[in-house]
């Protein structure tokens, strides 16, 4: 009798893997592999998935502990740990960090500024005034008391955001935001993404120049799961949010991959756990609390934190803080298709 292939195309009525003998252990070398969850189960509990499936070379040891100041930069995954940790008492924060550092060229030029007292000329920085106008910005305290801080804080926390950058072609200098209107010169100011090149080497000069005062504080890169508001770039916000992120994600695997292990600097997988463990879910991790689409659920945004602070600061602290700590937003348990807690009150806005 003829053998009929269990596999017809694409549409297999039996499917073996990822696809025809896609997996082979008894042919193809395996070693210490890492596989991806397979089971439904394996998402029921959120952060023993995290420890089990998301994190790569976490420290052996805590490194934190609750007397610390954490700085936390960037969009809104760091201000949600921001805040969460000013309340639940593990961070005395903090400095006055201007807001805008979503891109690395605005990092880079604001801690070069704070440690070294000027700007790298690679940025161009403004804010709003108390009259909602935009100008030139200027530092709100003294660089040396800024620098002070920086030398003498426990943890940095770094959530980048955007890849889209503005740029003066004039002077090759990236604006931190977007251009003022009432300076806008078409045919200058063009629209265009940063490299991944370019991300990675501004990472490298942010630790430099932090390591400059600060030997030995643990340095966290994040990336932000929210995506992109607009773009300019004229493709399709989704397709440019994905190039976006994706930039940065390498960028930061570039300059990692550089490092040694006893560098105290690590990676934090936010971005993965929201978007590679959210789509197996069987309710939304977006918009379930404020109903704002571009919103992470803020009982994913509480998973991720518990699991930041097992990590960080060691299973004691961490249970410890959890079964003191009560959020001040009003929790509704989430119906069928609905995240297990809904959360309503103000959401950190991103």
């Amino acid at each position: 009798m003829k053998k009929i292939n269990s596999e017809i195309g694409s549409l297999a009525p039996i499917r073996d893997g990822s696809g025809p003998a896609s997996w082979g252990e008894s042919v193809w070398h395996t070693g210490d592999i890492k596989k991806y969850p397979v089971a439904k189960s394996d998402f029921v509990n959120i952060e023993k998935l995290i420890t089990e499936y998301c994190l790569d070379s976490m420290p052996e040891k805590p490194v934190l502990d609750d007397n610390g100041n954490v700085v936390a930069i960037g969009s809104c995954f760091a201000a949600e740990l921001r805040h969460f940790l000013g309340d639940a008492g593990l961070s005395s924060d903090s400095f006055w960090i201007p807001s805008g550092l979503n891109n690395t060229f605005a990092l880079r030029d604001f801690f070069h500024w704070a440690v070294y007292g000027k700007e790298t000329a690679k940025g161009f920085a403004y804010t709003r005034d108390d009259n909602g106008s935009l100008v030139d910005w200027q530092p709100e305290l003294e660089q040396k008391n800024i620098k002070k801080a920086i030398s003498e804080a426990s943890c940095f926390v770094f959530t980048l955001g955007l890849a889209e950058v503005w740029e003066d072609k004039d002077t090759s200098r990236v604006f931190w935001r977007g251009v003022p209107e009432h300076i806008f010169e078409s045919g200058r100011h063009q629209f265009r993404m940063s490299t991944v090149a370019e991300n990675s080497e501004n990472l490298a000069s942010i630790v430099q120049i932090i390591r400059e005062v600060n030997k030995n504080a643990p340095i966290v890169f994040t990336l932000s799961p929210v995506p992109l508001k607009a773009t300019f770039s004229g493709k399709s916000c989704i397709t440019a949010d994905c190039v976006s992120k994706s930039t940065l994600r390498v960028a930061i695997n570039e300059y990692m991959s550089t490092l040694d292990d006893n560098q105290n600097i690590w990676y934090w997988p936010s971005f993965e756990i929201i978007k590679w463990v959210g789509c197996h879910l069987p309710y939304p991790v977006y918009g379930t609390d404020d109903g704002c689409v571009r919103h992470v659920s803020r009982f994913m945004v509480n998973n991720i934190l518990k699991s930041f602070v097992r990590t960080f600061y060691g299973s004691s602290v961490a249970e410890n803080v959890f079964a003191k700590f009560e959020s001040s937003l009003q929790t509704i348990k989430g119906e069928q298709g609905e995240p297990p807690v809904i959360f309503k009150g103000q959401i950190v806005k991103g």
